[in-house]
């Protein structure tokens, strides 16, 4: 690595033509006078990079990137960070082919909204051999030691690196702001990291830089309702679940970990969460978070604040609150719940009712934890003069100061560079599925699909990232037999958990395992107990 970077700016000042001034490696910039006008600086450190302006008038930023000399042809491997948390992370040939879209028809793209969970909609991919892109940080793998690329401030924009093998190099490309900078302020266009040694050491270093720490939290241990039960769930199921939980936890030794109980998606219509469906749960849901409490274990519960479905009652009483596209369309999120909308977060009576939701579900009800989910909701598109990376950022705080302090965060789908420091926990792949790796077809689909196969090379590609962003997530494991998974298959997803993530969740029904199975879970979870977590 040369450590070699230069810089590319395009601006507007004023009524004026759009102008471009690029900064090479020697540090001059060219040409002069727009470097002036804009007032440009560059800052070198001994790891780090920034690039600042301070503008004689007022300015328009509509490109800013930075492209770093690589010696990517000699590197064993590449990793770049996936766009959020189900997005397929690990290390590749410098020589793959970005995965995704490439190829799919645009009416089964449309038909089943395909490209609401990625980055498709605002990222060109480049198909070809050795032009890889992912999001806010990434590494080069020479034996034992990587150079490490990472984003020092995703909350202002976020980074793009893109992979161009043939050049040798990797070029970040920050979300510029979506707003005039006046003149005479001072703004930081892109700043990042450059790190270097073993990959534990370089991930560190690099979070260090970028001042986040992962907010304290214990290993959690567990059930989950969503594997079992999915959205079909009431009271009655939920019972037998944490009965048969807290019998099979009573003479294990947790050690420092918290046990955990969290019902998953089906106790409301999405979107209306402070409505549960009282036909499934007829005692209330404070009711059964006081139950699960009673069982010594922490109340869990699910919730996707910043989107709705089709059948909720948010969506059909208030359209007011969806996001909306130039046109004026409203944007969906997916095809969840036979249609997902997002919510316009800087909607003053969206926010307010994001506050009343968790409000309602934590001081109300009494549930400990959040599982958050779809939260790339929040920044599907620029507006209201802010972009994604600042929407995302701005969410995830709403969510925060809806809270009581101790209330931990679960974070999924979400921008994994937004959730850094920000939560407790966080998914780190996507969703584990009933098979290895879905039928064939689903196989040439988008890089955040269902995949038991995809999920554990998750686990394994984003480890260095637990107890140092956050504890991981890895999603759930295994034991039942009535999954389409070999023993080999169920004993590397339940160990990769438990020697990898900082949760060690299950949605079997535990009171149906045999002893075998028993004896699996207890060897399982001595690995897990027994690790040394960072705390």
């Amino acid at each position: 690595m040369s450590e070699e970077v230069s810089y590319r700016v395009r601006f507007r000042q004023g009524d004026g033509p759009e102008r471009e001034v690029r900064v090479d490696a020697s540090g001059i910039a060219r040409p002069a006078d727009g470097a002036r006008d804009l007032g440009l600086v560059t800052v070198r450190g001994k790891h780090v990079r920034r690039l600042r302006i301070c503008p004689l008038s007022d300015t328009s930023v509509s490109v800013c990137e930075a492209t770093i000399a690589a010696d990517i042809a000699h590197a064993d491997a590449l990793l770049l960070n996936g766009y959020n948390s189900w997005t397929d992370t690990w290390p590749r040939s410098v020589r793959d082919r970005m995965r995704g879209l490439h190829g799919v028809p645009r009416r089964v793209i449309d038909n089943w909204v395909l490209d609401g969970s990625g980055d498709y909609r605002f990222t060109v991919a480049d198909h070809r051999a050795g032009r890889q892109h992912g999001f806010g940080y990434g590494y080069l793998r020479y034996g034992n030691e990587v150079l490490l690329v990472g984003s020092l401030d995703e909350d202002s924009g976020f980074t793009t690196i893109r992979e161009n093998l043939r050049e040798n190099s990797l070029l970040l490309s920050k979300e510029v702001p979506q707003r005039t900078v006046a003149a005479g302020e001072t703004v930081e266009l892109i700043s990042f990291a450059l790190c270097t040694g073993e990959l534990d050491d370089a991930v560190s270093h690099w979070l260090s830089l970028a001042g986040i720490e992962p907010r304290p939290a214990v290993p959690l241990v567990g059930f989950s309702s969503w594997y079992r039960h999915y959205d079909k769930i009431d009271q009655d199921k939920l019972v037998h679940d944490l009965d048969a939980m807290r019998d099979l936890l009573a003479s294990c030794d947790l050690g420092q970990c918290q046990l955990v109980f969290q019902i998953d998606d089906g106790y409301a219509t999405v979107g209306d969460w402070t409505k549960p469906h009282m036909d499934r749960f007829s005692d209330g849901m404070r009711a059964f978070a006081q139950r699960i409490a009673d069982a010594g274990m922490l109340p869990g519960l699910w919730m996707a604040p910043f989107v709705c479905s089709i059948d909720s009652e948010t969506y059909r009483d208030h359209k007011d609150w969806l996001l909306r596209d130039e046109g004026g369309e409203p944007v969906m999120t997916g095809d969840h719940w036979n249609g997902a909308y997002a919510l316009d977060t800087l909607n003053d009576e969206v926010r307010e009712h994001v506050r009343r939701s968790l409000s309602t579900a934590t001081r109300e009800w009494g549930y400990r934890l959040l599982k958050l989910d779809f939260l790339y909701g929040a920044c599907m598109l620029p507006h209201g003069g802010m972009n994604r990376g600042q929407l995302m950022a701005d969410a995830i705080d709403l969510m925060r100061s809806s809270v009581p302090d101790d209330v931990l965060f679960d974070l999924c789908g979400v921008p994994l560079s937004s959730a850094m420091g920000r939560t407790e926990y966080c998914r780190i792949g996507c969703d584990v599925g009933l098979d290895w790796d879905d039928v064939p077809w689903m196989r040439l689909l988008h890089r955040e699909r269902v995949s038991t196969k995809r999920s554990l090379a998750n686990t394994r590609g984003r480890a260095h990232l637990d107890g140092r962003a956050f504890r991981n997530d890895p999603d759930v494991f295994f034991l039942r037999h009535d999954v389409r998974l070999t023993d080999g298959q169920r004993k590397d997803l339940i160990y990769a958990d438990a020697t990898l993530g900082g949760m060690f969740l299950t949605s079997d029904d535990v009171s149906a395992w045999g002893e075998k199975q028993r004896e699996a879970y207890r060897s399982a979870l001595t690995l897990f107990t027994g690790r040394n977590h960072r705390g």
